[in-house]
């Protein structure tokens, strides 16, 4: 079964009657993006999840990242675009550069994908930061796993299903029925024409409801869903909404922004050795202001991330739609 799925993926046409397009694989693009956080310690533990980090502005996402469209000449398309990117693959994320003034470990992760490295306790980041300064040596810290191939040739042929709405997406319910109304476009159409045989369900184009729509048994429909999602959709790289794109940094193991590291606290413990003139209330109230002043210190992190990464083709009447 497993074989002649694949045979499904690699053979079947998205709809094209174009034999060059089908041909010329979507290649992909990369961009460079600029990440800036800033703020201070007392700041991102009050604001907890929703301090340290930086997201891209959602409504100018699909202006970066978009390519092979004139998105100028495509204004009608705009959701078409902001939807298309929200299905992509990423192939590699690298750090070009770094820089920050942050004098202690930090761990700088992006949301959505797995870390790349560990502390001995178990907490994951995409890399860490190890204290103030630069960095120009380029580091990865994303590469696509799972069979590439397979998962490129699906988002080509099926851009618009997922493994989250695969049951849904193209598909309608009637409460009570036993059947399914499954879009003829749907993988699982695709699957029960390539396997009627072998799963005894004859799809045939004289029983096309509406000129588009099959109505197919709820048995026969949920168990294709099932095995596409099990011998296709689990091997293949997950796809990723760049419009959402988020990084964040913390501290390691579960540390709170407002806990001193060792260095300051032996810091401050020198300063009061040095001062024996002042009263023990004074000394408190001096270190009180120097802990307070440690943790509103203006604090940035900056980097530059290469994302090289491959979107679904845009559909003939989506590209088309800005023209008329």
């Amino acid at each position: 079964m497993s074989k002649q799925l694949i045979g499904l993926i690699t053979t079947t046409s998205n709809g094209s009657d174009n034999p060059q397009q089908q041909q010329q694989p979507n290649k992909g693009a990369t961009r460079n993006i600029l990440v800036h956080i800033t703020g201070n310690r007392a700041s991102w533990e009050h604001m907890g999840i929703h301090g340290a980090l930086w997201r891209i502005n959602s409504e100018k996402a699909w202006q970066i990242f978009n390519y092979d469209v004139d998105a100028s000449s495509c204004t009608s398309t705009e959701h078409a675009l902001q939807e298309r990117i929200g299905r992509s693959l990423i192939k590699k994320i690298t750090v070009v550069e770094s820089h920050t003034n942050i004098d202690e470990v930090v761990g700088v992760s992006i949301d959505g994908l797995p870390p790349k490295e560990f502390t001995g306790n178990g907490d994951g980041a995409s890399f860490f930061l190890l204290g103030s300064g630069k960095l120009n040596q380029p580091q990865e810290i994303f590469n696509l796993s799972g069979n590439t191939e397979l998962g490129m040739a699906w988002m080509k042929q099926y851009p618009k299903y997922t493994h989250t709405n695969l049951d849904i997406e193209g598909v309608m319910f009637l409460t009570g029925a036993s059947y399914y109304f499954v879009h003829e476009g749907h993988p699982a159409i695709h699957m029960l024409k390539v396997n009627q045989d072998q799963l005894g369900v004859q799809i045939r184009e004289e029983t096309l409801v509406n000129g588009s729509w099959y109505k197919v048994d709820t048995e026969a429909f949920l168990f294709c869903v099932k095995t596409l999602r099990e011998n296709i959709l689990q091997n293949a790289p997950s796809t990723f909404d760049l419009s959402t794109l988020t990084v964040r940094i913390n501290k390691p193991d579960g540390q709170r922004w407002l806990q001193l590291p060792p260095q300051v606290i032996e810091g401050l413990q020198t300063t009061e050795t040095l001062v024996e003139t002042i009263s023990q209330s004074e000394a408190q109230e001096a270190k009180l202001m120097r802990i307070q002043k440690y943790l509103d210190k203006p604090l940035f992190v900056t980097l530059r991330l290469a994302i090289e990464y491959t979107l679904p083709d845009l559909l003939p009447s989506t590209t088309n739609a800005g023209k008329k």
